[in-house]
């Protein structure tokens, strides 16, 4: 199987017009100009000065439910969705039922995962029950650990488990993912204590930095929504400590607290959202590149249950049709470069969490290629979401700029908003060489 690409081509380091020329899955030429050659498959977009050829994007942050919840959203559908929002990896979390966080069950997801995955994949491990479930099947399958803070740690009383976790994570090189908030701070009635203040996540970010020091581990804190929290640990870094990592969303950047009087339960979302003036440093920290990924954290639920009332609906809304268009918009309107954009979605993605020989166009490096249009402009309409979750808080804004190929490891599975159907196609990132 053999891909030829042709047009504008940004390959994380550089923009030229040339070719790419994948062969057994991997880029084997970067050329400037054109490349003779007999390939199985051609896309050429060398006359569209507004069509850009990028290093594929990464989503590090995604529930891709399946199993008890695959009403939700499953793998089929999940990875039909990253497809269509320009994704060729995308990472999905362990708070699936039952929980990813045994080795059976984390055998049983992989195996799930490449039988119906369309892109690669990743996965993260779960906190686990006992101490005794930690093996080799942890670093040949899994990207990182991920702890839910308020229930992992706050809530958790086995310190053998605790301390395992973390010396396991420092052994043996693997991030731990840390979605930081301190249920001390928590309010509210319910089963989840929806009123969540900012100081729960400041408390949290602050604790975990610590432990990380402790431990040696790499400390990356996900989903992030508050200016405090990112200047806590910008502080943490420029004192010395570099080993930690940030990402955020689009809806802590676009969307703020007062979004919720007119969206409701379709605005939930944990750590909750903020005000505006975090929304503005959160932006201003994505161009100075103290923020290192955008994620979408993809948490989808039944249309049914997103629209109970605020205090008993599910948080989470659906993001991986969206969250590319979003920051492509504010590459057009000059808010980030095009460079910054492949940090966030591609090179920062991959080496944080040591994806081998992906975030640039590269030879040796995989096919695994996104391309954008940026200058294509429509409505976003969440009834045409690949996701089961056809709703959105972004449901008709406009936007600038959106992907139209995605391409793993040689293979066309989107173009054009079609999704062609290569289910098993996707295989996990550990299995990279």
């Amino acid at each position: 199987m053999s891909l030829l690409i042709k047009g504008k081509i940004h390959t994380g380091e550089k923009l030229i017009k040339g070719s790419i020329l994948i062969e057994n899955e991997k880029i084997s030429k970067v050329a400037i100009g054109d490349i003779n050659v007999s390939v199985s498959e051609k896309i050429d977009f060398s006359n569209h000065e507004n069509i850009i050829i990028l290093p594929g994007l990464i989503d590090i942050h995604a529930h891709l439910r399946d199993l008890d919840y695959s009403y939700k959203e499953d793998f089929i559908s999940g990875t039909r969705a990253a497809a269509k929002g320009g994704y060729t990896i995308v990472l999905d979390m362990p708070n699936t039922k039952p929980k990813t966080n045994n080795i059976k069950n984390l055998i049983d997801k992989n195996n799930l995962a490449k039988l119906k995955a369309l892109i690669d994949y990743g996965l993260y491990y779960g906190f686990p029950e006992n101490v005794n479930e930690f093996g080799d099947e942890i670093v040949k399958l899994c990207s990182g650990i991920k702890i839910y803070s308020y229930e992992d740690y706050y809530f958790n009383k086995n310190n053998e488990i605790i301390e395992k976790i973390f010396s396991y994570a420092f052994e043996k090189n693997i991030p731990i993912i840390v979605h930081a908030e301190n249920p001390i701070f928590f309010k509210g009635s319910g089963s989840d204590f929806f009123d969540r203040p900012i100081e729960a996540e400041i408390s949290a970010v602050k604790d975990f930095l610590e432990i990380s020091k402790k431990y040696g581990f790499h400390l990356h804190i996900t989903h992030v929504s508050s200016a405090i929290s990112v200047k806590i640990i910008e502080k943490h870094r420029f004192n010395g400590y570099t080993n930690v990592t940030l990402d955020t969303c689009p809806h802590y950047i676009f969307l703020d607290e007062n979004s919720i009087r007119f969206l409701g339960s379709f605005a939930k979302v944990y750590p909750p959202l903020r005000k505006m003036s975090d929304c503005l440093y959160l932006l201003k920290s994505l161009k100075n590149g103290v923020i290192d990924i955008i994620s979408s954290d993809h948490a989808p639920h039944s249309f049914n249950e997103k629209m109970k009332p605020y205090e008993e609906a599910p948080a989470g809304i659906p993001g991986l049709e969206t969250t590319v268009p979003l920051l492509l918009t504010l590459v057009n309107k000059n808010e980030i470069s095009l460079e910054r954009f492949i940090e966030l979605f591609s090179i920062n993605p991959a080496k944080i969490l040591n994806i081998k020989k992906v975030g640039l166009i590269k030879e040796g490096y995989y096919g695994n290629i996104t391309i954008v249009d940026m200058k294509h402009e429509e409505e976003i309409k969440a009834e045409f979401f690949e996701s089961k979750a056809k709703y959105s808080p972004f449901n008709n804004w406009k936007i600038k700029g959106k992907p139209i190929a995605t391409i793993v490891r040689g293979k066309t599975i989107m173009l054009n908003d079609e999704v062609f159907n290569f289910i098993g196609w996707g295989k996990n990132v550990k299995a990279y060489d």
